[in-house]
């Protein structure tokens, strides 16, 4: 009885494996990037590029773009002409045509939260242009371009001059009373994707973009910090290069007559000082320390300035003064926040010398 209980165990086994969802990898297209555009009409143009795998050929990208007035609709026209059921467990990244941001990218970003299959740390950026063209420049037809897109991203977040942000953190920085997101910007240039800066938004809404210049500065001001890159420019005609091998801002509030203000500490550590004038020449280190240390308190103080200018709180100086009074006020705090005193002290320190032609 118990041999035949086994048997039939077996072989209901065996006929159930039919009854489960189909997951065969060419069967199916597993969507590695999507983007966003306006349209002429005020609808959305989307565009997904997956892989498409032939078992005795080389695999290849396949880009498609179908209308629509939101991205479920958007997948639901993309499926309708598509040979493989499409599904979105390998999403890489997500890009917004800069025009679709200027109105607001919170329903597209909320579907990508929404989405169970979908990890945090997808990658998100801003095109200066729009998304379809950097999904179809020709350059990267040969290769797959979500993963050179996604690792473009991370390496220039790891050791260049871009800020870490992701899924994540986006819909963190959304959602957190005092702070407005922030994005890397990408365009074409020259028939090649190039990260071009850092969009600033008010909640969803692109505002503004930095430039790789300010992005080193404002990387520094946000964050602990490393690897990154900057020139500075001397009276004397001198410019020299600097690497980050460590930042740490430190904020300190006080409340003056019941109004917030902001000190910003820049610690820093830097290397490989080279002159672009004097050769082989020794110098005064604690002098460019001086000097060094001026300039970035002038960038840092131009680029807060900018900021409250365009009323955009990257920084998240808001949050930071909510954590010092329990009577804040979202509402004053906006008003009051392009009149807020922020002054910025830093503190530079040069580990090595050296000079380069």
């Amino acid at each position: 009885m118990v041999k035949h209980a086994s048997w039939l165990f077996f072989i209901l086994l065996l006929s159930g494996c039919s009854l489960l969802p189909t997951k065969i990898v060419n069967e199916i297209g597993m969507i590695q990037g999507v983007g966003y555009d306006l349209a002429e009409d005020g609808g959305v143009i989307g565009t997904i590029v997956y892989p498409i795998i032939n078992k005795n050929k080389p695999s290849k990208n396949e880009v498609k773009s179908a209308f629509g007035q939101a991205s479920k609709e958007i997948r639901t026209n993309l499926n309708q002409e598509s040979q493989l059921r499409l599904v979105s467990g390998q999403l890489r990244f997500a890009l917004y045509g800069k025009s679709l941001a200027e109105k607001g990218i919170n329903d597209f970003v909320d579907t990508l939260n929404r989405d169970a299959s979908i990890g945090s740390v997808v990658q998100l950026a801003i095109v200066d242009g729009n998304a379809n063209e950097i999904l179809n420049v020709n350059k990267y037809k040969d290769e797959n371009i979500s993963i050179y897109l996604q690792e473009l991203l991370d390496q220039n977040m790891e050791s260049g001059q871009i800020p870490h942000t992701d899924l994540h953190t986006f819909l963190f920085q959304l959602f957190q009373v005092g702070q407005d997101p922030y994005l890397p910007t990408i365009k074409i240039v020259n028939g090649s994707i190039k990260i071009s800066g850092i969009a600033l938004f008010k909640y969803d809404k692109y505002i503004t973009s930095l430039s790789m210049e300010d992005s080193y500065i404002f990387k520094t001001l946000l964050n602990k910090d490393r690897d990154g890159f900057q020139s500075f420019k001397f009276e004397n005609g001198d410019k020299v290069v600097l690497q980050t091998l460590s930042s740490n801002p430190e904020y300190k509030v006080n409340i003056v007559h019941g109004q917030p203000e902001f000190t910003i500490n820049l610690k820093t550590r830097l290397q490989e000082f080279s002159s672009s004038k004097r050769k082989r020449q020794s110098f005064n280190k604690k002098v460019y320390q001086k000097k060094v240390e001026k300039q970035l308190e002038k960038k840092a103080m131009d680029l807060i300035t900018q900021l409250k200018e365009m009323q955009v709180d990257p920084l998240g100086l808001g949050a930071k003064y909510k954590e010092h009074d329990r009577s804040f006020n979202k509402e004053k705090w906006e008003k009051y926040y392009p009149n807020v005193k922020v002054s910025v002290a830093a503190k530079v320190e040069i580990q090595q010398t050296g000079t380069i032609d």
